[in-house]
C-alpha cells in the first residue's frame, strides 16, 4: 500500500528533506503546529463554538511533536549502528535497545489500531489511502479548548503520521543526523549498501571535524599496533643486541614496511617514549599465555 500525497512524485521523492528541515525546526512556528495538528489562526473567527488556539496550547503541541519526531528519527538511525561503523541499510524499525525500549515496529502498529487508514483502489486496483484523509488537521479550533494531554497526545499522533510518510518515501536511508552539531541532513545519493560508514557521518558544516577525527582514530590504530608489535619484540631482546630502544625500533620498522600504506619510520627515543605501554602490553601478553 503507498501513501499518496497532495504533492508531485519529486516532491514525494524529496521527502526527506522535508523530514530533516522539520526536525531541525527550520519552518514557521504556525507551520509546525499545523503539523502538530493545531489549525492556523483565524483573525475573523465568529463561529460560536469555535476559537483560536492559545498559543502555550501551539508550543506545548510543536514541542511535544518535534520531540517525538525526533525520537523516532534518532532510533531509526541508530538501528543501523555498531560499535564498527554505520550501515543506513540495516536500519530496521523492529530493532529496539536498552535506550529505545519500544521498536518502531510497535509503535506503528499501535497508532494504526487507532487510525486504521482509509484504503482506496486506484485506477489499477493497486491499494492506497490518501494522507490528506488519515489524519486530517481541523479548520478550526473548538471551543472549549481540549484537555492538553487530549491535544498532546494528538500531537504525538501527527508526528508518528509523518514518520511514516517519511518510511513511505523512495530511500529514507538518506536521512543522517551529525556526529558533532546535531543537525539533521539528507544526502544527495543513496548510500551504498554493504558499504559501512566509519568514523561517523558529518553535515556539511562538520566536514572538517569529521576529517580530523578519521585522522585521529588512524593514528591512534597505528600507534596500538605498533605497541603491539613493540611488546612482542620487546620480550624477545637480548643483551647482546645492543640498545633495547633501537633493536625494537628497528623491527617495528620492518613490520611497518610491510604495510600497503606508508606509516613512516620510529626511532629508538619512540619506544623510551612509550616504554611504559609497551611493558604493559608485554606483561599482558604473559598473562594470556599462562
Amino acid at each position: 500500500m503507498r501513501i499518496l500525497g497532495r504533492g508531485t512524485k519529486r516532491g514525494e521523492r524529496d521527502y526527506p528533506k522535508v523530514l530533516a528541515g522539520t526536525l531541525n525546526g527550520k519552518f514557521p512556528r504556525n507551520s509546525l503546529g499545523r503539523a502538530a495538528g493545531i489549525p492556523y489562526d483565524r483573525p475573523s473567527l465568529h463561529v460560536q463554538g469555535f476559537c483560536n488556539p492559545m498559543r502555550e496550547t501551539r508550543d506545548a503541541a510543536v514541542t511535544e511533536f518535534l520531540d517525538t519526531l525526533r525520537r523516532l528519527a534518532d532510533q531509526w538511525i541508530a538501528s543501523g549502528k555498531d560499535q564498527l561503523g554505520e550501515l543506513p541499510w540495516s536500519r530496521n524499525i523492529r530493532w529496539f535497545s536498552d535506550e529505545y525500549q519500544e521498536s518502531i515496529d510497535r509503535i506503528l502498529r499501535k497508532f494504526l489500531h487507532r487510525h486504521p487508514p482509509p484504503i482506496e483502489p486506484d485506477s489499477n486496483g493497486r491499494l492506497e489511502t490518501a494522507s490528506h484523509l488519515w489524519l486530517p488537521t481541523p479548520l478550526a479550533w473548538p471551543f472549549p479548548e481540549p484537555e492538553l494531554e487530549d491535544t498532546l497526545a494528538r500531537a504525538r499522533d501527527f508526528a508518528i503520521y509523518e514518520f511514516l510518510k517519511f518510511l513511505e518515501s523512495s530511500c529514507p536511508q538518506r536521512l543522517f543526523k551529525c556526529d558533532e552539531c546535531g543537525t539533521y541532513f539528507v544526502r544527495v545519493k543513496a548510500p551504498r549498501k554493504e558499504t559501512p560508514i566509519y568514523h561517523g557521518t558529518f553535515c556539511k558544516n562538520c566536514k572538517h571535524k569529521g576529517g580530523k577525527r578519521r585522522t585521529d582514530s588512524t593514528r591512534k590504530q597505528r600507534k596500538a599496533q605498533m605497541i603491539e608489535w613493540a611488546a612482542e619484540c620487546w620480550t624477545k631482546w637480548t643483551e647482546g643486541g645492543g640498545v633495547r630502544s633501537e633493536w625494537v625500533a628497528d623491527r617495528v620498522n620492518a613490520r611497518i614496511k610491510g604495510q600497503p600504506i606508508s606509516w613512516g619510520t620510529i626511532k629508538g627515543n619512540w619506544v623510551t617514549w612509550h616504554q611504559a605501554e609497551i611493558e604493559v602490553e608485554a606483561e599482558r601478553r604473559n598473562h594470556a599465555k599462562g
